[in-house]
């Protein structure tokens, strides 16, 4: 698939972007870059391969111990508030 200014400008729509005119051959090129490397990934034969959830097959992902913590800085965050009753936030009505 070929990328041109015209699918830089429909993307960019899409997704609600503002893209500069003098920005738009920088997209063309990165994004045609992009799908050049993904018809490289598909090019790859990958029949018998097992699909992994993790890079190192067959061990437990590594994960950091749980570790309690305090987390009670309810008082610290409402001193902050501009308006407070008790221990909520006072916000404007929105109707």
């Amino acid at each position: 698939m070929r990328i041109d200014a015209g699918t830089v400008r429909k993307i960019a729509a899409l997704a609600r972007l503002r893209v500069a005119p003098e920005d738009e051959e920088r997209y063309v090129r990165e994004l045609q870059e992009i799908l050049t490397y993904v018809e490289q990934l598909q090019a790859l034969d990958v029949e018998g391969i097992e699909p992994t959830s993790t890079v190192v097959a067959g061990e437990p992902v590594p994960l950091r111990p749980d570790e309690e913590i305090s987390s009670d800085v309810r008082d610290e965050a409402l001193a902050a508030a501009p308006d407070r009753e008790e221990d909520y936030f006072r916000v404007p009505r929105v109707v």
